[in-house]
């Protein structure tokens, strides 16, 4: 064989080299795409839409909300301090994504703007994101470690319950007071 020959050989053998290392770097990149696709599907997946119930009075009303890292339980109002009381089953740490529909609760400050809401996790303080709002609701992104059991949201305003026993307590009080004010005044006469 000739030089040139052999130099042109070994010449290709590299140029191959480099083609297949050029190849392998692309498969692994496609193949880390592949597993990285799978997982953010997955992760989707697994906090998909639900809803709970919340009782209100004598009103149960749905409430949106996907979590991750545990299961949502139970929710409940304490109307006393404006606060919506989230039981969590947290099985690592995670992210509650809640729908708070305004008429329900709401947070607002002087003028009628929005406000953040309080949020605490065991009692702790923690923040909240808000990602989404509209004239109907506003949307919540609590993230929460491992072992937590309730989050708290507090906002400034929650639905009345004014049910239809208290509105005619309301309405029976207003003509006894009318009348027994009347009687006083000399212008009711029995």
């Amino acid at each position: 064989m000739t030089e040139e020959r052999q130099f042109d050989e070994i010449k290709g053998k590299k140029c191959d080299a480099r083609v297949t290392l050029v190849i392998g770097v692309i498969l692994l990149a496609t193949l880390s795409v592949a597993i990285l696709s799978i997982q953010l599907t997955y992760a989707q997946s697994a906090g998909t839409n639900k809803a709970i119930n919340l009782k209100l009075g004598n009103k149960t009303y749905a409430i949106k909300y996907q979590i991750i890292g545990g299961n949502l339980t139970a929710i409940s109002a304490a109307k006393d301090n404006i606060t919506l009381l989230l039981d969590v089953l947290s099985t690592s740490n995670g992210r509650l994504t809640i729908e708070l529909p305004r008429n329900i609760i709401d947070s607002r400050k002087q003028g009628n703007i929005d406000d953040n809401f309080t949020v605490f996790e065991d009692g702790q303080y923690v923040a909240a994101d808000e990602i989404r709002t509209n004239p109907q609701a506003r949307t919540l992104t609590v993230g929460f470690d491992n072992g937590t059991s309730v989050i708290e949201i507090t906002g400034t305003q929650m639905v009345p319950e004014f049910t239809a026993v208290a509105v005619g307590i309301l309405a029976i009080s207003t003509i006894g007071m009318i009348v027994a004010t009347g009687r006083y005044n000399g212008i009711v006469r029995s």
